[in-house]
Protein backbone atom coordinates (compact mmCIF):
# COMPACT_ATOMS: atom_id res chain seq x y z
CA UNK A 1 0.00 0.00 0.00
CA UNK A 2 1.41 3.55 -1.51
CA UNK A 3 1.50 5.92 1.36
CA UNK A 4 1.91 9.85 0.63
CA UNK A 5 4.89 11.00 1.98
CA UNK A 6 5.30 14.94 2.45
CA UNK A 7 8.21 17.30 1.93
CA UNK A 8 8.62 17.75 6.26
CA UNK A 9 8.53 13.74 6.39
CA UNK A 10 11.52 13.41 3.64
CA UNK A 11 13.16 16.18 5.81
CA UNK A 12 12.81 14.17 8.91
CA UNK A 13 13.64 11.16 7.35
CA UNK A 14 16.80 12.65 5.54
CA UNK A 15 17.98 14.21 8.83
CA UNK A 16 17.54 10.52 10.82
CA UNK A 17 19.89 9.24 7.76
CA UNK A 18 22.41 12.19 8.40
CA UNK A 19 22.59 11.21 12.13
CA UNK A 20 23.08 7.70 11.53
CA UNK A 21 26.59 6.03 12.19
CA UNK A 22 28.83 5.10 8.69
CA UNK A 23 27.69 1.57 9.33
CA UNK A 24 24.40 2.19 9.28
CA UNK A 25 24.30 4.65 6.28
CA UNK A 26 25.46 1.52 4.11
CA UNK A 27 23.22 -0.87 4.99
CA UNK A 28 20.28 2.01 3.75
CA UNK A 29 22.39 2.86 1.03
CA UNK A 30 22.43 -0.95 -0.02
CA UNK A 31 18.80 -1.45 0.24
CA UNK A 32 17.78 1.67 -1.46
CA UNK A 33 20.18 0.44 -4.63
CA UNK A 34 18.78 -3.23 -4.63
CA UNK A 35 15.35 -1.79 -4.28
CA UNK A 36 16.13 0.75 -6.98
CA UNK A 37 18.02 -1.09 -9.83
CA UNK A 38 15.34 -2.08 -11.95
CA UNK A 39 14.02 1.19 -12.19
CA UNK A 40 17.88 2.75 -12.69
CA UNK A 41 18.15 -0.19 -15.92
CA UNK A 42 15.27 0.96 -17.12
CA UNK A 43 15.67 4.47 -17.41
CA UNK A 44 19.50 3.34 -18.53
CA UNK A 45 17.60 1.25 -21.52
CA UNK A 46 14.93 3.82 -22.34
CA UNK A 47 18.37 6.35 -23.14
CA UNK A 48 19.74 3.63 -25.31
CA UNK A 49 16.82 2.97 -27.39
CA UNK A 50 16.59 6.67 -27.68
CA UNK A 51 19.99 7.17 -28.98
CA UNK A 52 19.71 4.44 -31.27
CA UNK A 53 16.54 5.78 -32.69
CA UNK A 54 18.24 9.52 -32.89
CA UNK A 55 22.00 7.85 -34.47
CA UNK A 56 20.90 4.38 -36.30
CA UNK A 57 23.93 2.30 -37.15
CA UNK A 58 24.10 -0.49 -39.85
CA UNK A 59 25.80 -3.51 -39.80
CA UNK A 60 27.96 -2.97 -41.92
CA UNK A 61 29.10 -0.20 -39.54
CA UNK A 62 29.08 -2.76 -36.68
CA UNK A 63 31.55 -5.20 -38.52
CA UNK A 64 33.68 -2.44 -40.01
CA UNK A 65 33.85 -1.62 -36.19
CA UNK A 66 34.46 -5.15 -34.74
CA UNK A 67 37.18 -6.13 -37.51
CA UNK A 68 39.00 -2.98 -36.71
CA UNK A 69 38.95 -3.27 -32.72
CA UNK A 70 39.66 -7.09 -33.68
CA UNK A 71 42.71 -5.82 -35.77
CA UNK A 72 43.96 -3.38 -32.93
CA UNK A 73 43.87 -6.43 -30.45
CA UNK A 74 45.43 -9.02 -32.51
CA UNK A 75 48.33 -6.01 -33.20
CA UNK A 76 49.01 -5.58 -29.59
CA UNK A 77 49.51 -8.72 -28.52
CA UNK A 78 52.43 -8.71 -30.14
Amino acid sequence: MLKTVSDADVAKIKKAINDLPIEKKIEVLTMLEEELFAVRFKNLLKKFRESAKKHPITLEEITKEVEDTRQKRYENRN
